[in-house]
């Protein structure tokens, strides 16, 4: 049985919680997966002790939206200018059978506690029939991962659904035998795109069971028209977004409707400079991974390509509007825009907040549940860095996770994942893409 009281001793502490800020050493105490105390030298007897001596230790990292059953497509789609997403890689959903969602989440799951990453927004659509959002929660639930996982109505079509309505009466099944907010499993919906005829029976769906959900958007004048349908809302997360227009961002803004930008998939070819304008707005912004097809499920890597390329984006709209002597414009408030504290809050207080999680998890409060990272300093001289997030975001790699924990249950240890049966994996990633890709033949 698991000690129902631990420990992190002597690591430098990140809480993102304002009124405890951070501790250059410090201990967490947990005790039945909740965090009972943070600060220096706890008193402990009988608790099961996590050295943290030469780490960081953070809030776990929280992503916004990836689509995890594509993980056994692993590198399916590595060029997303060709627009091989749509016609190469989505047409592969009717040769899915169930056993390949539980394989893509089992292995993405894992995956993604080997990079932080502690809560995901499993936006899966690829439910073609009862039985498939089955398959993708057992094997969440398996990895240990805390999961909002997304219901979404945009599956292939034609589907297995024996009749028109069955997908809400599906989803409506796994809503009530799934939902547990004191557990890691929570459930959301995925609606479909704007002109759908179900969108607004959809929306509707979701604001029944008070479920958050999610909408894809790729075109000006979506935010527009959700808005003369009455749809907009806090509950309703807008992913991309890329071609909404300011005017649109200052609608969203009113109705407190968040914005979720997936740095890589987003950065390709597309116009980038929704970020900054959404934030300018007012708009709360998030991060995710998106597609496994395409790129690893590192949370923290796209929180690194969203800091290079908002820097890049930051300098060439200074130069554009103002006389800039020198290599670099001078700092100014709201330039740039993403440090590195400021991205790694993003992704926990931040994105737990937009989620509706921030009661439970996104920062190192007493009282929320043990969601933690620790992250070595490394072997080559550790770090000056003034802010254990700057080191975290920009001196650190996958291989300094060293452990994770959910729930106060460690996912990862020494580097290690536990529970993780490398073998069982390789062979289910294999027979998926065997039945997958040889169907597609």
């Amino acid at each position: 049985m698991p000690a129902k009281k631990k420990i992190v001793r002597g690591a430098e502490i990140v809480t993102m919680d304002r009124a405890l800020g951070d501790l250059p050493r410090g201990d967490i105490l947990i005790e039945e997966g909740a965090i009972a105390a943070v600060g220096p030298s706890l008193d402990a007897a009988g608790a099961e002790v996590i050295d943290g001596t030469g780490m960081i230790a953070l809030p776990g990292i929280v992503d916004a939206h990836t689509c995890l059953w594509q993980t056994v497509l692993r590198g399916h789609v590595p060029d997303l200018w060709t627009g091989a997403y749509n016609s190469r890689l989505l047409p592969l959903r009717h040769n899915y059978a169930a056993e390949d969602n539980y394989a893509a989440a089992y292995v993405g799951a894992h995956e993604m506690l080997s990079y932080g990453t502690t809560t995901v927004v499993d936006y899966c659509h690829n439910v073609r029939a009862p039985g498939y959002a089955e398959a993708s929660l057992a094997a969440l639930q398996e990895a240990g991962i805390r999961h909002l996982f997304q219901y979404s109505f945009m599956a292939a079509h034609p589907d297995d659904f024996s009749a028109p309505g069955s997908r809400y009466e599906d989803g409506k099944r796994i809503y009530e035998r799934f939902h547990n907010p004191g557990s890691l499993t929570t459930i959301g919906f995925g609606v479909d795109s704007i002109g759908a005829p179900e969108l607004a029976r959809q929306v509707a769906f979701a604001r029944e069971r008070q479920a958050p959900s999610c909408i894809h958007v790729n075109e000006t004048g979506t935010i527009d028209r959700l808005h003369a349908m009455g749809l907009l809302g806090p509950d309703l997360l807008v992913i991309h977004g890329n071609l909404i227009t300011n005017a649109e961002l200052e609608l969203m803004a009113r109705a407190r409707m968040p914005l979720c930008f997936t740095p890589t998939a987003d950065t390709q070819g597309t116009p980038a400079d929704i970020v900054r304008r959404a934030t300018e707005r007012g708009v709360d912004v998030v991060f995710g991974c998106d597609i496994p097809c395409s790129i690893a499920s590192d949370t923290l890597g796209q929180l690194r390509v969203m800091f290079n390329v908002q820097g890049y984006l930051d300098g060439a709209m200074e130069r554009s509007f103002s006389s800039v002597v020198g290599r670099r414009p001078l700092p100014r408030p709201g330039l740039p825009l993403l440090g590195p504290r400021r991205l790694i809050e993003i992704a926990t207080i931040g994105a737990a907040r937009v989620l509706g999680l921030d009661d439970r998890i996104g920062s190192l409060t007493p009282g929320k549940r043990a969601d933690i990272l620790l992250v070595r300093k490394g072997p080559f001289g550790g770090s000056t860095a003034p802010d254990a997030c700057a080191h975290v975001l920009l001196q650190t790699s996958p291989r300094d996770i060293d452990t994770v924990l959910v729930d106060g249950e460690a996912r990862m240890q020494g580097g290690v994942l536990t529970g993780f049966d490398a073998a069982k994996a390789a062979a289910m990633i294999a027979a998926s893409r065997r039945r997958i890709l040889g169907a597609a033949a």
